[in-house]
């Protein structure tokens, strides 16, 4: 909500924790009376809110986090199905997931698409019988 309306308002963020109002029978109109009380009195500490650049940077890392991520668990989900289906290739290779266009014979090199669905588990019964 913040990054919605910071161009157009001025608007305070703060912890939760810094203006909770005292224990007793709360309803959210009264919590928004003390909050306005503290506000108007100018008792409410904004919190640190890093400039739009940072925090779109902060956003981007984060996806790029989430995504390497993914890549590990699919990798090591790849290898799982490997060892599952008695293929002992991380014996011979550290990394399952590379580019076997090169290590292909010339005369293979019309069936790579076939060869690579093969590899990755992905054949289907009419390939097979070709």
């Amino acid at each position: 909500m913040f990054n919605v309306l910071e161009d157009s308002c001025n608007i305070t963020l703060a912890h939760p924790k810094y203006v909770k109002a005292i224990r007793g029978k709360k309803t959210d109109k009264k919590d928004a009376k003390w909050i306005a009380d503290l506000f108007k009195h100018e008792l409410v500490a904004g919190s640190f809110m890093p400039p739009l650049a940072i925090r779109q940077l902060r956003d981007l890392m984060r996806y790029r986090f989430k995504l390497t991520n993914f890549m590990s668990s699919e990798k090591n989900r790849f290898q799982n199905c490997l060892t599952v289906s008695n293929i002992q290739l991380a014996n011979v290779v550290s990394d399952t997931s590379f580019d076997i266009e090169p290590l292909i014979h010339g005369s293979m090199k019309d069936k790579l698409p076939e060869l690579e669905l093969a590899i990755n588990g992905f054949i289907t019964p009419e390939q097979a019988e070709k």
